[in-house]
């Protein structure tokens, strides 16, 4: 077994799982902010917002799960091409990628809840879940999920971008 190799994929594992809690922080506290929420409030006593806190965490990891692959892939074209130190390099890659991922993860679940405002014109969505309407949360979480399923493969070729590529050799004869 090649040590380096697997130094190389603990890190990353280590660093995704790192960067993995403290984005679902970051997007908890994001939500307690936006709905004007106290913490000591969610005691669970109010499943609509638990419905819809739970799609925008899903969403938010299953749009970030999609870009590991495309890590991995760079990490593998790093090994072999980097002139620095490896670890360093991935570390920038991993950050920047998950960092855009994130950022664009939020603008897809700010235009769901937008799409889904322009849909339901006459129910008002926040107040809705504070009261734990969970038809409400329902389809506001299904709405979100479903665009996150869609958009998912467009945010990693997007994240792909950032990522350094294999230089192809072009043979003329």
């Amino acid at each position: 077994m090649n040590t380096d190799v697997f130094f190389l994929a603990l890190s990353q594992l280590i660093l995704s799982i790192l960067l993995a809690i403290i984005i679902f922080f970051i997007s908890y506290k994001i939500l307690i902010r936006i709905f004007k929420l106290k913490e000591e409030n969610l005691n669970g006593s109010n499943l609509a917002l638990s419905v819809f806190f739970s799609g925008i965490i899903f969403s938010t990891g299953y749009l970030l799960s999609g870009i590991i692959p495309s890590i991995i892939n760079s990490i593998e074209l790093l090994k072999n091409n980097t002139e620095g130190s490896l670890y360093v390099e991935v570390l920038k890659y991993s950050s920047i990628s998950l960092f855009v991922g994130f950022l664009l993860a939020g603008v897809i679940h700010f235009s769901s809840f937008m799409l889904t405002k322009s849909l339901t014109k006459h129910v008002d969505e926040v107040a809705e879940l504070q009261k734990n309407n969970l038809a409400v949360a329902i389809l506001l979480a299904t709405i979100l999920i479903s665009i996150t399923i869609i958009a998912r493969d467009s945010l990693v070729f997007l994240i792909e971008l950032f990522l350094p590529q294999p230089v192809a050799t072009e043979f003329t004869a």
